[in-house]
């Protein structure tokens, strides 16, 4: 080989080199992304489930019959709407509190359950109770200020679960 053809040939041979250095580096830096954008998608599809298991346990609850309360009042009369609430209220009188109840249901289970899951499970077994989810998530946040329940954040989530020793503190009292 000539001369010629060699510094041809160490040239090409260079370029080669470089292009191959900078495809490499372009690839790593291509996977870094994509495994940066599989996590944030594992972690929107783990967020997306868990909404669905309460989006289905909050359908279980109306497929059983519990009307929104707006639906339910505008089919009632007013005189038996008031004849109801007058009942209602005479038999809250004999019922355990709705931060009992939950105070309950949350110590049925072993792990953290959301307000949506209690408020769910509170419909279905006291169907009579106002289950709405605001109602109990008060009355998860009374249990909480009370050390009757824990509270726990997973990303945007809120979790609750029962305190056992709820039971051996002394209410607050009121001043």
């Amino acid at each position: 080989m000539s001369g010629s053809a060699d510094t041809e040939f160490t040239s090409v041979q260079s370029q080669y080199e470089v292009q191959v250095a900078g495809d490499l580096e372009r690839n790593e830096a291509e996977q870094k992304r994509l495994r940066a954008e599989i996590g944030d998608l594992q972690g929107q599809l783990e967020t997306l489930e868990r909404d669905h298991a309460l989006l289905l346990g909050v359908q279980r609850v109306f497929a059983d019959g519990a009307a929104p309360k707006a639906a339910r009042s505008a089919r009632v009369p007013a005189a038996r709407s008031a004849r109801r609430r007058a009942k209602a209220a005479g038999a809250a009188e004999k019922q355990p509190s709705l931060a009992q109840l939950v105070g309950t249901l949350l110590a049925s289970h072993g792990e953290p359950r959301s307000a949506a899951e209690v408020s769910a499970e509170l419909a279905a077994d006291h169907p009579s109770r106002n289950s709405n989810i605001n109602v109990v998530r008060n009355a998860l946040e009374q249990l909480v200020a009370k050390s009757g329940a824990h509270r726990t954040k997973q990303n945007k989530s809120v979790f609750y679960s029962h305190a056992p020793s709820a039971e051996a503190a002394p209410a607050p009292t009121e001043d």
